[in-house]
């Protein structure tokens, strides 16, 4: 017997099982309102559903899938994030390229583990103070200018501000779990604000505004490090990782000896970005 099916403008698309998960997948179908899907109220036992590439504005007629783990809706046309309240075991869900403008209407969804809403229009971070369980918090390429409202985040080991308009490192001290942390191509000025993250793997501040490097030296776990295309000038607070094996400086204005330096700025191998460290580092 099979895991049910759907109609979607008289085709017919069988629920398949993928992973362990009963997974509905009706991407780039032209669907513009859940309603057009016929007989999705029936799946009560649907762990997935993929509806990206629609043309889908509203989160309404959802209700129905109780048991929904997983929810994928990048590119769309999706506005605001009412509607989902009853999905509450939901512990994934993507909204990617939409034009969502508020983190508001995840309240309810407390299992999320991992959201994702990159290239959206999100300016503030107000709504994820209940989401105590999220590992992964994806707002890469909206419009952030200030980081707040996530101290009860605990769990996070992952959090990508890629691609906003940030100017200052703040709000990050209750992160503890944090193992990677993407700030590249905001607007920062000056590294602070890092020195509890402990954890931190893999830091991202290449293409900002930084003239110094420092404000590290509690992060000795670093393994990755990116600070190209920013405007330092020297090569300094750097001595202390021992994991350090990427490290990227190019596109810098780095002067070495009253001489702009013109050598590799990028390295890979934990004992060459540890020679390079020693020879250049003042």
């Amino acid at each position: 017997m099979g895991a049910g099916s759907v109609k979607v403008q008289g085709n017919k698309v069988n629920v398949e099982k993928q992973f362990g998960l009963l997974r509905l997948e009706l991407n780039g179908m032209k669907i513009n309102d859940v309603s057009e899907i016929m007989g999705l109220e029936k799946l009560k036992n649907l762990d997935a559903l993929n509806l990206s590439g629609n043309e889908i504005s509203e989160l309404k007629g959802l209700d129905a899938l109780s048991n929904l783990k997983q929810l994928f809706l990048n590119s769309n046309k999706i506005t605001d994030l009412k509607g989902l309240d009853s999905l509450t075991k939901l512990d994934r869900i993507f909204l990617n390229e939409n034009q969502i403008t508020e983190l508001k209407g995840l309240d309810k969804l407390t299992n999320l583990q991992w959201i994702e809403l990159k290239n959206n229009k999100i300016t503030e971070l107000k709504g994820l103070e209940k989401l105590t369980n999220l590992v992964q918090l994806e707002l890469e390429e909206n419009q952030i200018s200030e980081i707040n409202g996530l101290d009860t985040l605990t769990k996070l080991q992952k959090l990508d501000f890629s691609r906003n308009q940030i100017t200052e490192i703040k709000g990050l001290k209750a992160l503890t779990s944090l193992h990677m942390l993407l700030l590249d191509h905001n607007k920062i000025t000056e590294i602070k604000g890092l020195d509890t993250l402990t954890n931190l793997g893999s830091l991202y501040l290449d293409n900002n505004q930084i003239t110094e490097i420092k404000g590290l030296d509690k992060l000795t776990k670093l393994e990755t490090l990116y600070l190209d295309t920013n405007q330092i000038t020297k090569i300094k607070g750097l001595n202390k990782f021992e994991k350090l094996g990427l490290l990227y400086l190019g596109s810098n204005p780095i002067n070495i000896g009253g001489k702009e330096f013109t050598g590799d700025l990028n390295m890979m191998g934990v004992e060459n970005v540890k020679n390079f460290i020693k020879v250049h580092s003042k």
